[in-house]
């Protein structure tokens, strides 16, 4: 069989995938009537059903079915079945690199500088000072930033309107699986319940994890025009109500780039970490909200389970009228 097609590989976070996603098009456009096809985790994949370009979306199980040396030789024995012409993995980890040697894909384009880059055929230069999907887009030569695309299918849409509000809403996700990446508490309770008592629906989203944190923020705004809808609904769900939104206050987590991909105004707040890491919100309605002058921030690239330091000072110091404001900004119809 004639190898055609190309494979892009990322099985990292939801944001990671979506900021590949770009390349998806590129391939298509580069290789017209070739198949695209993607590998991802099982987690993300929901995010690439029901692409146009997209042939297939295949899992990749690392962490349970396909998990060890026997899974990813079973992934790779499935993979060279399909003889693909190439593979581009975004993805910067050994186990990616090593798969796609076993799986015996000629060409195997990959991050200078990623773990294990040595068993790339083609190693592209990973430059700090790009936005992600920009990087990604080097595989190609280079292109400007361009959203993430989600399609939804028409049951998602339809549970969607049947979850939102009338009328112009505010979606807030105040969850990260990174503490020092999450906007304390009290300021997300805060800037809520002034929201609701301006006359704002809110509707809180996030995943299962981030279902108590939700309740309490719920609880503390004590307005019937606050709705939780955490773990509640699918990432596609959530997309389509996020399209349906006002705007979407977030951290710098997986909402943030659902937003980005749905054209909503984003407002993204980091803590720990900084938009230089190159995944910030790029819309001409976004904006990104961060404490600047701290010696000890980015404290890493991920962030932490707690402050290294202690004070939390790149979440505290950020007020919630300052979130507020951003907010009024993009409806103008909340009271004062």
């Amino acid at each position: 069989m004639d190898a055609r097609g190309t494979l892009i590989v990322d099985t990292s976070f939801l944001g990671d995938v979506l900021c590949a996603e770009p390349l998806v098009r590129a391939a298509a456009r580069l290789h017209p009537g070739e198949p695209v096809d993607f590998l991802t985790s099982p987690g993300a994949a929901p995010l690439l059903h029901g692409h146009p370009q997209l042939r297939s979306v295949i899992v990749y199980d690392k962490r349970r079915a396909d998990r060890g040396v026997s899974g990813m030789l079973r992934a790779a024995r499935r993979l060279r079945q399909a003889s693909y012409a190439r593979a581009w993995s975004t993805h910067r980890s050994w186990r990616t690199a090593l798969l796609l040697k076993l799986a015996r894909i000629s060409e195997r384009v990959g991050f200078e500088g990623a773990s294990g880059s040595f068993l790339y055929s083609r190693r592209v230069p990973y430059r700090k000072d790009l936005h992600e999907i920009e990087r990604n887009l080097e595989f190609v030569g280079g292109g400007p930033w361009e959203a993430p695309r989600v399609y939804p299918g028409e049951s998602e849409s339809l549970r969607a309107s049947e979850l939102a509000p009338e009328g112009a809403f505010v979606v807030v996700a105040p969850g990260s699986i990174w503490a020092t990446k999450r906007w304390p508490e009290e300021h997300f309770a805060v800037l809520v319940r002034t929201l609701a008592s301006g006359g704002a629906p809110v509707v809180l989203l996030g995943g299962p994890d981030d279902r108590e944190l939700c309740q309490r923020i719920a609880r503390a705004a004590d307005s019937n025009l606050v709705t939780d809808l955490t773990g509640r609904t699918s990432l596609r769900e959530s997309y389509a109500l996020i399209a349906r939104a006002a705007c979407l206050v977030c951290n710098d987590s997986a909402p943030m780039h659902l937003g980005v991909a749905a054209g909503v105004p984003v407002i993204g707040i980091y803590c720990s970490t900084v938009p230089a890491f190159g995944f910030a919100p790029r819309g001409p309605r976004d904006v990104v909200l961060e404490i600047d002058g701290l010696d000890c921030r980015p404290c890493g690239i991920h962030g932490h389970p707690a402050c290294p330091r202690g004070h939390f000072r790149c979440g505290r110091d950020l007020a919630p009228e300052q979130v507020l404001a951003e907010v009024r900004r993009r409806l103008p119809a909340l009271h004062a």
